[in-house]
């Protein structure tokens, strides 16, 4: 449990005993206390405290932090009595509120320690850690600097425009060039820093009872969407996730297209499309067992697609078969399995994200805005 402000020594200091008064102990130093219920002095739990006084601590403020054995009722008991001698429960990301209004961290930390705490792969917590470094606070400091040297040339030639001081104009122009191209270079990298953390969009897509949901299991390794020889089954969108190549992959199972009279299987359908349009790639299900459907291999004309040839332990259908730069799989048997998701892991790698992440700096739709306001 973690205590931050001003009366943080005094609150904590209340419930535990230890040898000597908690607001004399040594700063980022471990010791082990007593703690105690205030009213009755009945001992609670042995635990071990470390003070951190401002402003060297993660806030800026007074910080005491308790470790306790993990029981919930004990920590809820802790709480309560904090509670009832001045704190209260900290807001989401309050901490790291008051390290940037403290000055502990800039702004682009701040916004890195949201992005490890949801980071969903290890690449994701790298790239956050890099964040959480300092390297896009360098970069941007380094960034403005230049600017500023840029802006301070011109001035000077603008207020002695006789004493040949300051920075010509021609190379005033160049460096700004030089330093605009540096941030278009950051911007081109946002989508792939976006796909490591936000992950991307893999829609399956298909006729109905092509298969799609029993792949979507098979892929995930879990029963997440209902199975049924019953065409139509899936009627809403059914997702889950998988990381490849470091990257968070979303799943999404959707209605199968088709002609239908049927209001609500319409509806799956017209959310189908519009998943389509959202995605990052396709997966397009053919049944490998039946006459492919006219209005799902539309879809592999309107857009790029990796094809999936489903139901390989059955017969093949001859249509089927002809569809060029198929993968075959079985999801009952689990063939070729393996083979897609190193397909897919390679197609996203190629789109989205470099094997080197090295140029990834810019990982926010805040820090992107204020970038393209630069330009």
């Amino acid at each position: 449990m973690r205590l931050s402000g001003p009366q943080a020594l005094s609150i904590v200091g209340g419930l535990v005993r230890a040898r000597g008064p908690l607001d004399q102990f040594p700063s980022h130093a471990l010791r082990r206390v007593a703690l105690l219920d205030p009213r009755s002095r009945t001992p609670l739990d042995d635990a071990l405290c470390v003070v951190m006084r401002a402003p060297r601590s993660y806030t800026g403020d007074d910080v005491v932090e308790l470790s306790c054995h993990g029981s919930p009722a004990l920590l809820r008991m802790i709480v309560k009595l904090a509670r009832e001698r001045g704190a209260r429960l900290a807001e989401p990301g309050e901490f790291t509120r008051r390290a940037f209004l403290n000055g502990r961290i800039d702004l682009t930390r701040a916004e890195a320690v949201a992005l490890m705490i949801g980071a969903r792969t290890e690449r994701a917590v790298t790239l956050a850690a890099r964040a959480l470094a300092g390297e896009l606070g360098t970069r941007v400091e380094r960034l403005r600097s230049e600017l500023l040297d840029v802006i301070a040339g011109l001035e000077v030639a603008l207020d002695f425009p006789d004493e040949q001081v300051g920075l010509a104009s021609g190379q005033a122009w160049s460096d700004v060039t030089r330093l605009a191209a540096g941030v278009d270079e950051m911007l081109a990298l946002t989508d792939r820093a976006r796909a490591i953390h936000q992950g991307v969009t893999v829609v399956l897509a298909g006729a109905p009872n092509a298969g799609k949901s029993t792949l979507l299991n098979a892929l995930l390794g879990a029963d997440r969407a209902i199975v049924s020889p019953v065409p139509g089954t899936t009627r809403d969108i059914v997702e889950g996730t998988i990381a490849l190549g470091g990257i968070p992959v979303v799943l999404r199972d959707t209605a199968g297209i088709g002609p239908t009279t049927d209001a609500i299987e319409a509806e799956g359908v017209r959310r189908t499309l519009k998943a389509i349009d959202d995605s990052d790639l396709v997966l397009l299900i053919i049944d490998g067992s039946a006459a492919p459907d006219a209005r799902v291999l539309e879809v592999a004309r309107q857009r790029s697609c990796l094809v999936v040839r489903t139901k390989s332990d059955l017969p093949a259908d001859d249509g089927a078969r002809a569809i060029p730069d198929a993968l075959e799989v079985s999801a009952l048997t689990g063939t070729g399995i393996a083979t897609l998701l190193d397909h897919l892991g390679s197609e996203i790698t190629q789109r989205v994200s470099p094997d080197d992440d090295a140029g990834l700096f810019v990982t926010t739709l805040r820090q992107r805005e204020v970038l393209e306001s630069l330009r």
